[in-house]
């Protein structure tokens, strides 16, 4: 009977992981390949940190299919996950409190719906971390 909850965590963890995979990459292709534009929407004068979060995302989306698609995925792996996404969410956090980055009006709500979106899979991974 454990072996089969196991499996399902497992199933259920790399559901997640694709998804955060997906997420991930569509976002980074869409940085790296408008990263002009998304810059001027975020009311920013710095295209190459758009591109540049634009590969890291890519990469991170790489890492996160790749081990998900693995035969096992290890516990640490999975925390490294959440506290990957959980340092994104505090980190858009920190910029919209603290107006370091003069985002414009909608460049606050897309910065924010985004954390609200990785914090959704922080808080999948962590719920599924705990039952591993």
């Amino acid at each position: 009977m454990s072996t089969k909850v196991i499996q399902k965590n497992n199933l259920s963890i790399r559901h997640i992981l694709y998804g955060n995979a997906v997420f991930s990459g569509l976002s980074g292709i869409i940085f790296t390949l408008a990263s002009r534009q998304i810059s001027a929407f975020l009311g920013l004068d710095a295209q190459w940190v758009i591109l540049d979060l634009g590969l890291m995302m890519i990469g991170y989306a790489a890492l996160l299919y790749f081990t998900a698609a693995r035969t096992s995925i290890s516990r640490g792996f999975v925390l490294f996950t959440v506290i990957a996404d959980s340092v994104w969410v505090a980190a858009s956090i920190l910029l919209l409190l603290t107006g370091w980055v003069p985002f414009s009006v909608a460049g606050k709500w897309t910065v924010g719906i985004t954390a609200m979106i990785v914090d959704i899979f922080a808080t999948l991974q962590f719920i599924e971390w705990r039952k591993m």
